[in-house]
């Protein structure tokens, strides 16, 4: 998937790979991708995914917009926004 050794965030050298739910958002568009590949530091979560993996989402994403694709499910996500307190 990657060549990378280490985190190029933190530096951790112990990455470990794993599948994750990825949030992809286009033209005011959201889709929640679930089990996509990655490789994830173990120390501070961050995540590296393989540009074949998102061009198939954004393309995935881009089906479903124009209705060539129809998604797994839909789900009822609540908005708001953060006000401090």
């Amino acid at each position: 998937m990657t060549d990378q050794e280490q985190c190029a965030f933190c530096g951790n050298t112990h990455l470990t790979a794993k599948t994750t739910r990825y949030l992809h958002q286009a033209q005011g568009e959201m889709l929640i991708v679930e089990h996509v590949p990655c490789i994830e530091c173990d120390f501070c979560g961050e995540q590296y995914f393989d540009v074949q993996v998102l061009k198939q989402i954004e393309a995935d994403h881009q089906a479903i917009n124009e209705h060539r694709k129809q998604p797994a499910r839909f789900v009822k996500v609540a908005v708001d926004e953060f006000r401090a307190a």
